[in-house]
């Protein structure tokens, strides 16, 4: 939820790309150069642990909500800019992001969309969902982003029978610094269970990583 054109998900496609047994090789040259001779290991990191299998063998989507006019101005920059810059993203067999319309203070509206997204992707397919906040609460009214947290856990609950985990780089409702000990109560209050913490200085103090409780 939120970030710039060139966001998370675009990566996620890029690194699902790069354990493909034969990936583009313009994309290998720009991560040759963006991260020298560890460039492989490092972006086949997986900080959940999940036990993934090799990248023919699964599916990947992305959704992206955002305000209407931040979706609006993304999709341009996307045709006029991103696909100029990285052209294999456009030629790629994986799903482009989906850009959803939606602010996040409405959390009606915010939990019918996550319905929406959940309850499409509940095939019978085994589906692991990972929700990701990205500096996008600093700009959320006060409590909402406490809501919000109780919505996606309430949401996936319901909805999905596997693994399900939220990771963060943003500022938590409760926590006034960076108390490792506030944020646990945070988590289990809105239905997370911490898994990773750290904090830093800055608006997006609040960086971890938790799964869904049960």
């Amino acid at each position: 939820m939120g970030g710039g054109y060139d966001a998370r998900s675009f990566k996620l496609i890029e690194h699902h790309m790069m354990k493909d047994n034969n990936p583009p090789p313009l994309l290998q040259r720009q991560q040759r150069a963006r991260y020298g001779g560890l460039f492989r290991r490092k972006m086949l990191t997986n900080p959940l642990n999940i036990n993934l299998p090799p990248s023919n063998q699964y599916h990947l989507e992305c959704y992206e909500l955002d305000l209407p006019e931040v979706v609006r101005t993304k999709r341009n920059l996307i045709e006029s800019r991103l696909y100029h810059k990285r052209p294999w993203l456009k030629s790629s067999y994986v799903k482009e992001p989906t850009l959803v319309e939606v602010d996040l203070n409405n959390l009606n509206q915010t939990r019918t969309q996550l319905e929406s997204i959940i309850n499409n992707k509940q095939d019978g397919i085994p589906t692991v969902n990972i929700i990701l906040f990205e500096g996008v609460m600093i700009y959320l009214n006060k409590g909402v982003p406490h809501t919000l947290l109780e919505i996606c856990s309430d949401v996936l609950r319901k909805h999905s029978k596997l693994e399900n985990y939220l990771c963060f780089a943003d500022r938590l409702d409760n926590i006034p610094g960076g108390d490792e000990g506030l944020a646990r109560l945070e988590m289990e209050g809105s239905g997370w269970e911490l898994e990773d913490w750290l904090s830093k200085p800055g608006l997006a103090r609040h960086m971890g990583v938790a799964s869904l409780r049960r």
